[in-house]
């Protein structure tokens, strides 16, 4: 897949490819003037989804629970 990094319209394919249930449905509803590239794509996905990240605990916050 490395090769094929710079080929936007493929990793895009490839990323709708990969969704399932809410997050399929996110994209599906995506206004596609407004993802122009694999940029515009990923930080649409980052922007939708960052709050999983921000609340996921790391292994020593587990530890202190």
């Amino acid at each position: 897949m490395a090769s094929f990094a710079n080929d936007d319209k493929l990793m895009m394919h490839c990323f709708q490819d990969s969704l399932t249930g809410a997050s399929l449905n996110w994209y599906m509803q995506l206004e596609g003037s407004h993802i122009r590239s694999w940029r515009d794509l990923a930080n649409a996905f980052i922007k939708q989804y960052q709050y999983n990240i921000d609340m996921a605990p790391d292994r020593t916050q587990l530890q202190n629970m």
